[in-house]
């Protein structure tokens, strides 16, 4: 009988196991606000932990876990700087992404991933299992909404950073009306109005969503119409946009979402779907990770272009051109059949 050979793990393999203490100490990080605490100015470990009233020592270490990923400056002094990444941990920052940060790593989703076998096992969302509630949203309203918060103000901040880059990959200019259906609090509307004023950008969402973003309308460029998309949307608007919200369902209810999209459509108007674009043949760890981040909050998934043509076609629409943009979205470019 042949001696097996034993081969130490390769180095690649040993990062990945130890991913988890990165993402837990940017999340910390990010909780704590050390970003802002830093500002323009280096700060000492000293100063930061005094400050914070954290263990000096401690501290350093986890920031010199960050800094070695290009998250911080650390020098010999222990002086502590914000570079071009770490400067997206500031809470005022255009494209924050402080509030994403903090919920990767909270404790909330770290209970949720740890029923990820169960998610692979059925295919179905970990949340029930993992929180007692079939409904995340119902374990943010009933048991936590501190952390419903933070829910709430990492999905907006991350979206929000993408609307730039959408807006600067397609040409608006034929259309006299958009409508975001289920646009939060309008913000790629405001975009889309600031580079093509002629523009009525029309924001289409539930009553109490709506009934927040007229609160913080401060532009008041905006109009308003409450509704399901389940049930009905604004009829013959020359472009339909939906962004990074059918990721949020399974197949089903997309469909669903979709024909209530191709009842209202007119002959010549365009639907928008703006989300992420499965490449299996390119590596996207971001995005590939995102996707079971969904499989195991909602039961949901990021979808390949082959995937969208499909739920289109059930719809009633052919995919007309997909656009990339300087986001991890891409545009697909939908007309009715």
């Amino acid at each position: 009988m042949q001696n097996k050979v034993h081969k130490k793990p390769p180095n690649q393999m040993r990062e990945i196991m130890t991913q988890m203490v990165s993402s837990r100490c940017l999340s910390i990080a990010a909780e704590l606000g050390i970003a802002d605490i830093v500002g323009n100015e280096a700060k000492s470990i000293a100063q930061i932990s005094k400050e914070l009233q954290l263990n000096e020592n401690a501290l350093y270490r986890l920031i010199r876990v960050l800094a070695i990923q290009g998250i911080f400056e650390l020098d010999d002094n222990k002086m502590v700087s914000n570079n071009d990444v770490s400067y997206f941990l500031q809470e005022e920052t255009d494209g924050s992404q402080r509030n994403f940060a903090r919920m990767m790593g909270s404790p909330w989703m770290w209970k949720i991933f740890n029923n990820l076998e169960h998610s692979i096992s059925t295919g179905d969302s970990a949340s029930e299992k993992a929180m007692g509630y079939e409904n995340l949203f119902e374990y943010f309203k009933k048991d936590s909404p501190k952390d419903g918060k933070v829910f709430s103000q990492a999905m907006s901040s991350f979206s929000y950073s993408f609307d730039k880059p959408l807006v600067n990959a397609y040409d608006f200019s034929n259309c006299k009306s958009v409508v975001d259906l289920g646009g939060a609090e309008g913000q790629l509307l405001k975009v889309i109005k600031q580079n093509y004023p002629h523009i009525k950008p029309i924001l289409f969402d539930l009553p109490h969503a709506i009934a927040q973003a007229k609160a913080n309308d401060r532009d008041e460029v905006l109009e308003y119409v409450e509704g399901d998309f389940f049930k009905s949307i604004p009829a013959n608007i020359d472009c339909y946009v939906i962004k990074y919200v059918l990721h949020n369902w399974n197949d089903e209810d997309c469909i669903k979402i979709l024909k209530k999209c191709r009842e209202a459509i007119s002959s010549n108007g365009h639907l928008l779907i703006m989300d992420i674009l499965i490449k299996e043949d390119q590596p996207q760890i971001f995005e590939k990770s995102l996707d079971i981040v969904m499989l195991l909050l909602l039961g949901a998934k990021e979808r390949t272009k082959q995937e969208f043509e499909e739920l289109l076609e059930k719809a009633g629409f052919k995919i007309n051109n997909v656009y990339p943009t300087q986001s991890p979205l891409s545009i697909i470019e939908a007309v009715a059949v």
